[in-house]
């Protein structure tokens, strides 16, 4: 009866918990940052090769796994063809 009374109790606190903390080290495993001047080119013009292994070239409705690497760049292209966004995942 008591673990009942526990129960209530031990799902409040594990609702309290705070998500771990990105490591620093890590957080830019795939060296997007080093790839930020590619924000607002156009995506025909960026050299592929220049990319990391790996990286995906992500257009408007492409279908893309939703997986996360931390070591995978991904570019992000906009409807006028212009890259947006480049982070790891």
């Amino acid at each position: 009866m008591r673990l009942l009374l526990l129960l209530p109790v031990a799902a409040m606190l594990a609702a309290c918990h705070t998500a771990p903390v990105a490591d620093p080290q890590t957080e830019d495993e795939c060296r997007a940052s080093q790839h930020q001047e590619l924000v607002r080119t156009r995506a025909a013009d960026i050299n592929q090769a220049a990319l990391p292994a790996g990286t995906r070239i992500i257009y408007p409705n492409s279908a893309v796994t939703r997986d996360y690497r931390r070591d995978r760049m991904n570019v992000y292209v906009n409807d006028q063809g212009e890259i947006s966004r480049v982070d790891c995942g």
